[in-house]
């Protein structure tokens, strides 16, 4: 997948919007790349993946900043336009047609393994990619600091994924995540020092 300086630019954009969103967003696409290649995937998958996890939610671009951060819990209407970021992801990507297999990934990185999800879907009806980015997406949500959450230490956090195993998450996609964990801080703890 070639397409660099497009994502770049789109990250740049998030990153002006939202330095939190930008954060996470790189981090589920690490994520995401190790899970990819954890399962084998074929290089292209796994570069596929990779930038869905980077831009799984490019919509919150168009989420205005005073709903992205709000401390306090979000109004109905608040829920409604933050609940669509991606859908709004969707119709950003849509202008580019290299972008066209993201699409999937980033419209249905909510979707739950029990069909609870944004959009109803579950289990392998959920395109792989999504599944790889929902965990990513979640873990690294519960285990940061956002202005409407403390973030969990890694025990408890762990701990969440094994009991949303076969209901939020893919069974097979968590217990990979716990198999190659130890290398991902590994390598994470090296790019730190």
């Amino acid at each position: 997948m070639s397409v660099a300086p497009e994502v770049a630019v789109l990250l740049d954009r998030l990153r002006n919007h939202s330095m939190t969103t930008y954060q996470h967003s790189c981090n589920v696409g690490n994520l995401a790349c190790a899970l990819a290649e954890g399962l084998g995937l074929q290089q292209e998958e796994v570069n596929i993946i990779t930038v869905g996890g980077l831009l799984h939610d490019i919509g919150k671009a168009r989420v205005r900043a005073a709903i992205l951060h709000k401390a306090a819990r979000l109004t109905a209407a608040e829920w409604e336009v933050m609940r669509r970021h991606p859908e709004f992801g969707v119709q950003i990507l849509s202008g580019n047609e290299k972008f066209e297999v993201l699409e999937p990934l980033v419209a249905y990185h909510h979707e739950r393994w029990d069909g609870q999800g944004y959009y109803g879907l579950g289990g392998s009806d959920i395109p792989l990619g999504a599944r790889i980015i929902a965990l990513a997406d979640a873990f690294d949500a519960m285990t940061s600091c956002r202005a409407y959450q403390y973030s969990k230490n890694l025990l408890d956090g762990i701990q969440e994924l094994a009991s949303g195993a076969g209901k939020q998450f893919d069974p097979r996609l968590v217990q990979l995540f716990f198999d190659i964990m130890p290398s991902i801080l590994k390598r994470n703890s090296r790019r730190a020092s």
